[in-house]
């Protein structure tokens, strides 16, 4: 039961950063500064590359472990490295999408910042980071003892 919610909340990490990267990109797109979309600028677009690059790792991982256990397999590891890669993750996207908006990143206007708040979330509900990272220890070992 643990795996299925883990995936499940690794799966809802994977879905808010997605949005966060589309309202990002959209807001990129439109918002000028020196008379040129910020889109256009190299540091916006590293940060919207890498949310990108992160997004679709987790993407992966829940799509391949999800997989897995609907064949039957036991996904306890690989639902906890869902779980823990997903949540840090969108932490991380959040955090570039209140920096590519900027001072308007605050505002309530944009549901980045809301979801800025709501994502940290994430890290503690199933099992904190921390746990995560023992139970795939944890895993580790024992497949290695096998």
């Amino acid at each position: 039961m643990l795996d299925r919610g883990r995936l499940s909340i690794a799966a809802v990490c994977v879905g808010v950063a997605e949005r966060l990267i589309r309202d990002s990109l959209a807001y990129a797109m439109e918002r000028k500064q020196f008379g040129r979309p910020i889109a256009d600028f190299q540091l916006v677009q590293a940060m919207l590359a890498d949310s990108q690059t992160e997004a679709y790792a987790a993407r992966s991982m829940v799509l391949d472990a999800a997989r897995r256990r609907d064949e039957g397999e036991l996904v306890t590891l690989e639902a906890s490295c869902c779980k823990l890669y997903a949540s840090e993750m969108v932490g991380r996207v959040a955090d570039r999408a209140v920096q590519i908006h900027g001072g308007a990143g605050y505002i309530a206007d944009y549901g980045v910042e809301r979801f800025y708040r709501d994502v940290r979330l994430f890290r503690l509900y199933e099992g904190t980071s921390q746990i995560q990272q023992l139970i795939i220890a944890r895993q580790m070992i024992e497949k290695a003892k096998v």
